[in-house]
């Protein structure tokens, strides 16, 4: 189970699958702290509902798509191995939206990064 902050069914409006229809899945729990962050109430990690691999998938059929992004908060917070499976295996294309900052887990079709921008380091003075 991992914790969910919202799921809907809209429009990707970036990137190079603008215009796209796609269910969305944000999850529950961000430390990185983005100031372009589009929703920060997801960054509490104890909040939002707990939702199982099958119960999103029963979600998401419900939606007229094939791509299925994972956005937050801050994904690879949790393990998404499972749940990337399960719906990978019903036949959706799965998509990440992730700052990088967590390793890897899950079976991607299509990663996005965003990082924290942080500024560059001061140059050695002798």
């Amino acid at each position: 189970m991992i914790p969910i902050k919202e799921t809907f069914l809209s429009i990707q409006g970036e990137g190079y699958y603008v215009g796209q229809s796609s269910y969305f899945i944000r999850t529950q729990g961000c430390d990185i702290g983005c100031h372009w962050c589009d929703e920060p109430k997801s960054w509490k990690l104890n909040a939002g509902i707990k939702m199982t691999s099958n119960a999103l998938l029963k979600e998401i059929k419900q939606g007229n798509t094939s791509i299925v992004i994972f956005t937050g908060g801050e994904p690879l917070m949790h393990n998404l191995t499972k749940v990337s499976q399960v719906i990978k295996n019903a036949g959706y294309k799965l998509h990440l939206e992730t700052s990088g900052a967590y390793p890897l887990s899950g079976d991607w079709d299509w990663i996005t990064l965003s990082p924290k921008k942080v500024k560059p380091p001061l140059p050695e003075i002798y």
